[in-house]
């Protein structure tokens, strides 16, 4: 799967998560990349990028609807 592919899958999953969900998923996502290093597979690289975009995007949404 694509970059693009993935993050309509995530943007999906996450749709209904709050932003403390969404945080701690960001820490997950940030975690696995650094555990990983330059030794990450691209495309596990790219599924977690998506994953970190979708969630930027969420709480983004979310922070607009409280101002």
């Amino acid at each position: 799967m694509t970059f693009n592919d993935w993050y309509k899958v995530f943007t999906n999953k996450v749709k209904d998560y709050d932003f403390y969900t969404c945080r701690r998923a960001l820490f997950d996502c940030h975690d696995t990349l650094k555990i990983w290093g330059d030794n990450i597979n691209e495309d596990y690289a790219a599924k977690l990028w998506a994953e970190i975009d979708a969630l930027r995007d969420r709480q983004m949404k979310l922070k607009g609807e409280t101002s």
